[in-house]
């Protein structure tokens, strides 16, 4: 056997006789089962069992529970309670074969790994200026939100507190421990708010500004609980003149290295591997200083994440290197020894235990009252304002890691803490379906009627203002927009306001933005010249306000920067057009960069124009870019549109634009109209008849208003089929700069849904999916597809959309 000689006594030399202690050589990876060897009685394979099933427990539990309405935060910790002592964990078999105590400490490292670089990964995605861009009413709900909850907890903890033998120490860690039930951590937060594809939502964002309040206040307290953290004040006072020597290297040593890093970044480029090999090792090295210090080792980590900018080029690179190994790997081992520390056994004093629930729900319940009394006296509809104290009453890793540190330190007991961390997984596990469940984005926090306003094309007069929203990805759209912008015929009449935001995935940032983009002007010489910079976003704008100022008429540029994830960037773009009374929002179509964007790119983008048919206050125009852009200069400027009017409102909101095109001497129109003949129109619906009004009424109207105009072309096409509909539109191909279409057609509507196996592209419908194929005009044509809001529909076509439009979606997907 071999062995190992341990000196535990004076040397050899003092004339004493050194003692040893043999002990066998214990190995950490076993020599194969065809050894006889029991794997499990290894550390390494011990270790890889545990964490292979703490991550398939939970990542069932979460595909099991997420249609429930439930966050991984709560199938996490779950699994680690499943797994712990309260379940699985204490029976004898299992606690000694697969959770022996002795390799616990091997679990206990791995899960501070994952404490150290979440926190980091929050701290980088944090935006360090949110706070300023706080919603008007985040303070007036924010504060109460956690003053209240504090006063009670405050309130309760003296009387009821000194009585429970669980809570241990100073009575100020007893107030600490029980206040920070009344916070709401920003990161918190909007993890739970991304998982439940609500951060772009109104109430989304009032939350995140709300917790950011509590965020602020939370920071301000570290540094009286860094001094109470200690035996000895002076302990404490030192290891915070430390943390600030900490403090003052990372932020005037450490950030303006990584300022240097950014700056020698290539536009449009990651971060070279080195540097964020070299932020990562740093991770670890503040940490252990910040630990060597006296401090808590996530001070270090926290630090150094403050300093590095959110979003790209580095912050998106950290995320996109690291986030997805830290979330799927180390957090739910930590999560899991969470749930390994809490034991219901533990539960023997039934008496502290009853009267420390009536502190908890007491605290619980005086956040949701508060807030939801807050939020009805900001207007805000009581369902609303209920959902959202809820949201605030949400809880996460941040929670776990302060009341762990609490047990760590002596401050709870086994049995309050295993009753902290249950009441905190209840009233999660209850909050986030009700919120999924029950709030509506689409519906305005505030019952206001301007907002219940909806506006097509058709509803703004000619000797009016005509506001448009263009979405833009990336500068490839830019040409194509202007000129149709051009085409819109601006005049001192009638000028264009245009309402130009650039939409950005959310990657290295925490909460969505929309930020105005304003021309950053410098006086030189008495005159006002544009300040040159280097973002995509500001040469992107400086090509908008480029053809403002070469215009032929007046057109107006209002610039936004958004950043959002695409699943929920439509909430922030149909708000957007709601506050403004937009008749117009212009999408580019996914495909129309498909060269020089990823595949991911191309189905979020995909999923973002879907959203904002399906939800927008007023017609949705998608581009399709297949052919060049017209030539727009200051001296010249031509556009030839042709338009297929079939019938509809999608299709009569086509001419309508059309009708606004016509006013354009430089803009040629050719209105191709499908007319179908008796055979198609037996044994027609009232609604139907209602629709044929609908459309011979604007068509008359288009015909007037264009009488004499050599630029305008009409041209009557008889057809008795869907076929003949089809064959029509692909021999009427032409020279065009641009065609015109519905996406729906009230008079082929039954037809739709055997065509729609066809349809590669439901978004367009059927007509414009052919219309951008090669089948017209070599598939090289630009193509607007118009969708008027669907609660403009009429009759049976209102009716029977949401059904054909799930039929499409279906078969496109």
């Amino acid at each position: 056997m071999e062995v190992t000689l341990r000196i535990t006594s004076p040397s050899a030399a003092a004339g004493l006789v050194p003692r040893a202690i043999c002990r066998p050589r214990e190995s950490i990876s076993s020599k194969g089962i065809w050894f006889r060897d029991n794997p499990l009685d290894y550390s390494f394979p011990l270790i890889m069992a545990q964490v292979s099933l703490v991550l398939l427990t939970s990542r069932a539990l979460y595909y099991l529970l997420r249609p429930l309405g439930q966050t991984k935060f709560v199938c996490n910790l779950l699994g680690g309670i499943i797994l712990g002592p309260s379940l699985l964990g204490h029976k004898k078999v299992i606690k000694e074969k697969l959770f022996r105590d002795k390799d616990a400490h091997l679990f206990e490292i791995l899960s501070l790994l994952g404490v150290l670089y979440s926190m980091f990964i929050i701290a980088v995605k944090l935006d360090k200026n949110m706070l300023r861009r706080t919603a008007k009413n985040a303070w007036k709900i924010g504060l109460p939100g956690f003053l209240v909850p504090l006063v009670v907890s405050l309130g309760l903890v003296h009387p009821i507190g000194s009585t429970l033998p669980g809570l241990k120490g100073g009575m100020f860690l007893i107030y600490f421990s029980f206040s920070s039930l009344s916070f709401s951590f920003f990161p918190v937060i909007a993890q739970a708010l991304n998982e439940l594809n609500l951060m772009t939502s109104e109430l989304g964002c009032l939350a995140l500004s709300s917790a950011l309040i509590t965020e602020a206040i939370q920071w301000l307290t570290v540094v009286v609980q860094i001094i109470y953290a200690h035996k000895s004040p002076i302990q404490g006072i030192l290891a915070l003149v430390s943390l600030f020597a900490l403090t003052v290297l990372i932020f005037f040593i450490v950030r303006p290295l990584i300022l240097l890093i950014i700056k020698n970044t290539p536009q449009g480029k990651e971060v070279k591997e080195v540097y964020v090999v070299a932020i990562l090792l740093g991770v670890l090295v503040s940490a252990g200083i910040s630990d060597a210090l006296g401090a808590s080792p996530l001070a270090g980590p926290i630090l150094l994440g403050l300093v590095i900018p959110d979003g790209p080029p580095l912050g998106a690179t950290l995320m996109q290197k690291t986030e997805f190994l830290v979330s799927e790997l180390f957090l739910p081992v930590l999560f899991f020894r969470v749930g390994f520390m809490t034991d219901v056994y533990s539960f023997q004093d039934w008496g502290s235990l009853g009267k420390l629930q009536m502190v908890i729900l007491l605290i619980y319940g005086a956040k949701i009252v508060t807030v939801t009394v807050a939020a009805v006296c900001c207007k805000i509809r009581f369902k609303n304002s209920f959902l959202l104290s809820l949201i605030m009453n949400i809880k996460g890793i941040v929670d776990l890691v302060v009341f762990s540190r609490w047990r760590s330190s002596g401050m709870l007991d086994q049995q309050s803490y295993t009753q902290i961390v249950l009441s905190m997984l209840l009233v999660t596990l209850i909050a986030t379906p009700v919120v999924r469940f029950l709030y509506q984005p689409q519906i305005r926090l505030e019952p206001s009627s301007k907002h219940s306003r909806t506006r097509n094309i058709q509803s703004p007069r000619y000797d009016s203002d005509f506001s448009i929203l263009c979405c833009v990805h990336n500068e490839e759209s830019v040409r194509n927009i202007t000129s149709l912008l051009e085409s819109s015929n601006p005049t001192d009449q009638s000028p264009i306001l245009a309402y130009v935001v650039r939409a950005v995935e959310l990657i290295g940032r925490a909460a969505p933005l929309l930020l105005p983009c304003k021309k950053k002007q410098q006086e030189e010489g008495g005159t006002k010249k544009l300040k040159r910079t280097n973002t995509p976003t500001h040469q992107l704008m400086r090509a908008f306000w480029n053809y403002s100022k070469n215009s032929k008429g007046p057109v107006s540029i209002h610039a936004f920067t958004m950043i959002a994830p695409y699943n929920s960037m439509h909430e922030t773009v149909c708000r957007l057009a709601e506050d403004n009374n937009i008749p117009l929002i212009l999408l580019p179509f996914h495909e129309n960069n498909q060269y020089t964007v990823g595949a991911n790119v191309m189905a979020g983008i995909r999923q973002f124009n879907v959203n904002v048919q399906t939800y927008s206050p007023c017609t949705v125009g998608i581009l399709v870019e297949r052919g060049l852009p017209a030539r727009l200069t200051v001296s010249h400027f031509s556009y030839n549109v042709g338009v297929f009017f079939i019938g509809g409102p999608d299709d009569r909101e086509a001419l309508a634009y059309a009708s606004r095109m016509s006013g354009n001497p430089d803009v040629g129109i050719t209105v191709f109209r499908i007319i179908l003949r008796n055979e198609l129109k037996e044994g027609n619906t009232n609604e139907e008849e209602v629709e044929e009004t609908l459309d011979e009424s604007l068509v008359d109207e288009f015909k007037i208003r264009n009488m004499g105009n050599d630029c305008v072309i009409w041209k009557d096409i008889d057809v008795y089929d869907s076929v003949q509909i089809m064959d029509a539109i692909r021999n009427s191909q032409g020279d065009y700069d641009l065609v015109l279409v519905g996406r729906r057609h009230s008079e082929i509507s039954l037809r739709d849904e055997e065509m729609a196996e066809f349809v590669q592209n439901a978004e367009l419908g059927v007509v414009g999916d052919m219309l951008a194929s090669v089948d017209f005009c070599g598939g090289m044509v630009n193509v607007l597809v118009l969708q008027e809001n669907v609660e403009l529909g009429n009759g049976a076509f209102r009716a029977n959309s949401a059904k054909r439009s799930a039929k499409w979606t279906k078969v496109s997907g």
